[in-house]
């Protein structure tokens, strides 16, 4: 399975804000706001609970901004969150951190190419 984890649809995404470019852009950057600062993996494994709401919240506004593989991937470690071990976790939570790097400097470059003064 070869799927590029860090694509982002861009028109999706806006599709998914009714085509309104400044609020699509507004969703954008409260995505980033959230998270640029990657997941923090010892928060996320000293609170299982927690770490299910954030990875939660990470599938559903990546689908949002029109990440839809990275989504998909981040829906499933959430549904097999509580039976891995803390060593898997760790390894999970560190191969999240590097698509969601990677869909974030997409995120960014399209925010700068799209910015306009409001």
């Amino acid at each position: 399975m070869t799927t590029n984890l860090s694509s982002v649809s861009f028109e999706q995404g806006l599709h998914h804000c009714d085509d309104v470019q400044p609020l699509y852009c507004e969703v954008l950057r409260c995505y980033l706001e959230e998270f640029s600062p990657l997941l923090d993996e010892n928060s996320l494994l000293a609170d299982d609970e927690e770490a299910k709401i954030k990875l939660h919240t990470l599938k559903s506004l990546t689908a949002t901004v029109g990440a839809y593989e990275f989504s998909e991937f981040v829906g499933q470690l959430f549904k097999k969150w509580p039976q891995l071990s803390e060593t898997e976790k760790r390894q999970e939570v560190r191969q999240v951190n590097y698509f969601l790097f990677e869909v974030n400097q997409k995120v960014q470059h399209y925010c700068n190419e799209n910015s306009s003064t409001d």
